[in-house]
């Protein structure tokens, strides 16, 4: 169904507290400005779901982690991923495996997963390390450049080669990352409107583009065999012979491009902020790294890196890569006390459940120790720690982003020392996709290996 037939928005909720914000954009600038304060101002005023206007969309801000439990866990169908996104992810990444429910999102979850499973990602490591080093050998030493810059063109070029099979010196992969940065210039634009010379009517040019690339190809793609994901989903099959026409492989390929690529970057750009404004836990890791004497890593090595994967995890915690999940009723429904129409969005802010101090000491410190076998902090409840989502739709790619992460991390800090200027106070950016807005502006040096 296309976002222009999806059924109205429910506007019937005078029922439940809140406030509907400014003309035409509702409570979109303070949300988008500061998503976790803002959340937290409307908690306290109006209590766990409250009515919310976000731009033209109406509905309900939603928190608490026994609501989340409800929505992600539902399996009479109540809740729906495709209407709740399709409005904003819906004009770029239309089918998409998030934009897909019951019954059609299992059997194109069941036939995706060929892509990700662990004996083909064994195979991705030696790639992504060679992408990695490569660009790593490039980045100045001793003076600042923004990280958030350098990473992202480091992962595009990861994207291109593990996911459409071209190699970092290809012409094609330019051209797809012109097309990938349109399309995010268009998801991340307040105004919705596709005119000429907008955000949306380059994003969805740019779209046109990347799906008449992967149009192109998915017949060599089916006829070479290789073992580039483009390649794996054009040629996956169940074991009951089921596989993606055409169509469904360039909505696939399309969408884990991005989910693969902006969310990691943000991951890694809000970890290398922690690390220079916590020097002492870069040593903690280079100890963790040494540890292992090896100078490149295997798929085996990165579930032997327990201080690696707490301090990912705090990171994710503090910054959750996507910081608004969305759903739509189909039903009329009860949750959190209220009874809510059928058609109604509903926004989740991530980030909130995973600082909520009822539950985790001292939320907004960084404490990676949290994690630790000893206090298992987010283990207290199912829906406390979500940064991958949960139930039917919890992020298919989850163990490819930590496997990008432990590589990027490792070879960045087995032969460096990452520094901030000492000027430097951090500046957040929420929405579309969280990141430092101003870099983080590091600096490298030399580690002298002892």
């Amino acid at each position: 169904m296309s976002a222009r037939y999806l059924p109205p928005h429910h506007s019937n909720l005078n029922h439940i507290p809140g406030d509907w914000g400014l003309p035409l954009v509702g409570s979109a600038l303070p949300l988008v400005s500061d998503l976790l304060n803002t959340t937290r101002q409307r908690v306290a005023r109006y209590g766990a779901i409250s009515r919310v206007r976000l731009g033209p969309e109406r509905g309900l801000l939603v928190v608490g982690s026994d609501s989340y439990r409800s929505i992600f866990t539902d399996n009479q169908q109540r809740f729906s991923a495709r209407l709740g996104y399709m409005n904003q992810l819906g004009r770029f990444y239309e089918g998409g495996l998030l934009l897909r429910d019951a019954d059609d999102h299992r059997a194109q979850r069941r036939i995706l997963q060929q892509a990700f499973k662990f004996t083909t990602m064994r195979d991705y490591v030696p790639r992504v390390e060679c992408a990695v080093l490569n660009h790593l050998a490039t980045w100045s030493r001793g003076d600042a450049f923004h990280f958030y810059d350098h990473i992202k063109r480091t992962l595009l070029d990861v994207a291109t080669d593990i996911f459409l099979g071209i190699p970092d010196e290809d012409q094609r992969g330019e051209f797809v990352s012109r097309a990938f940065l349109d399309i995010a210039s268009g998801l991340g634009s307040l105004l919705p409107w596709d005119l000429p010379g907008t955000p949306i009517r380059r994003g969805l040019q740019g779209r046109d583009r990347l799906h008449r690339y992967l149009q192109e190809g998915i017949e060599d793609k089916r006829r070479q065999l290789g073992m580039d994901m483009f390649s794996l989903l054009a040629n996956a099959r169940t074991d009951d012979g089921k596989t993606f026409c055409d169509k469904e492989v360039i909505q696939h390929v399309a969408f884990l491009l991005f989910a693969a690529h902006d969310t990691t970057t943000s991951l890694l750009s809000h970890s290398v902020m922690y690390l220079g404004l916590y020097p002492d836990f870069q040593s903690r890791l280079r100890v963790e790294y040494d540890s292992l004497k090896k100078a490149s890593l295997e798929w085996d090595d990165l579930s032997a890196l327990p201080l690696t994967q707490h301090f990912l995890d705090e990171v994710l915690r503090l910054h959750p890569p996507v910081p608004l999940m969305v759903r739509r009723t189909t039903v009329e429904v009860e949750l959190g006390g209220y009874t809510i129409p059928a058609h109604t969005d509903l926004f989740m802010p991530s980030a909130y459940n995973q600082r909520d101090g009822r539950y985790w000491r001292n939320p907004d410190d960084f404490d990676p120790e949290r994690f630790s076998d000893e206090r298992s902090e987010h283990k207290q409840h199912g829906f406390y720690f979500h940064p991958f989502g949960g139930g039917a739709h919890k992020c298919i790619g989850m163990h490819f982003a930590y496997m990008i992460a432990k590589l990027c991390l490792f070879h960045l800090l087995r032969n460096s020392v990452l520094e901030l200027p000492d000027n430097f106070q951090p500046k957040l950016a929420w929405i579309p996709i969280p990141r430092p807005t101003n870099g983080p502006p590091i600096i490298l040096r030399d580690h002298a290996k002892r």
